[in-house]
Order: C-alpha cells, then structure tokens, then sequence
C-alpha cells in the first residue's frame, strides 16, 4: 500500500468536513419546537429534543397554565402568551400545569 502526503488527507478532511458528512452532530444548530395549549391539553402531549434546542409553549386557552417540572416552572402563562425553555440536560422531564394538574406533558431531551 502506497504511503500518500499528509496533505493529501488533510484535503480530504476538509473536503468531509464541508460537505457535511463528518462533523455534522458537533456543527448542528440548535432547533425551536413548539407546544400548543389549547382545549386543556399539551400539544403534541411529548416533545423529544436535542440538548440545547429551544421549546416555546403558546397558551391559546382563554385562561392561564404553567409548565412545571422537576427543574423548570414557568409560573402562570396570561392568555394569547408564550414561555421559552432551552434544554440544557439530556433526560425525561415530565411536566404538569399547576393550575389544573390533570394537564400533562413530557420533555424529552436526547
């Protein structure tokens, strides 16, 4: 097997690199999901993100919820308003509105 220059694998390293086949997991960008309130429910009921990805629950209910969990609380969320959450730790995060407790969701956070 012929020895080929150094160079010549660092051209094809940086030809990987930049077409996105090696590399692509340390160079993602965060992504935003969202979570609708509405009819007394979380929507979709689990959301399954990335560390580091952002979740935006939108109340549409003509009255307030939270999204309370082992490590996040939103406090109240007004009608027509929004509450931001960035994942920051992998995990099952299931979560409750404490305003009326038979509301429930689940975080999932790979």
């Amino acid at each position: 097997m012929a020895m080929r220059p150094s160079w010549v694998w660092a051209v094809a390293f940086v030809a990987l690199v930049s077409t996105g086949s090696l590399g692509a997991a340390a160079g993602r960008k965060p992504v935003t999901h969202h979570v609708t309130i509405e009819g007394m429910a979380f929507v979709p009921a689990t959301v399954t993100v990335a560390a580091g990805d952002t979740i935006v629950w939108t109340n549409k209910d003509p009255f307030p919820h939270s999204v309370t969990a082992q490590g996040f609380d939103s406090q109240a969320i007004a009608p027509g308003k929004t509450w931001t959450y960035r994942a920051a730790r992998k995990g099952d995060f299931p979560y409750a509105c404490t305003l009326h407790p038979t509301m429930k969701g689940t975080l999932r956070v790979k």
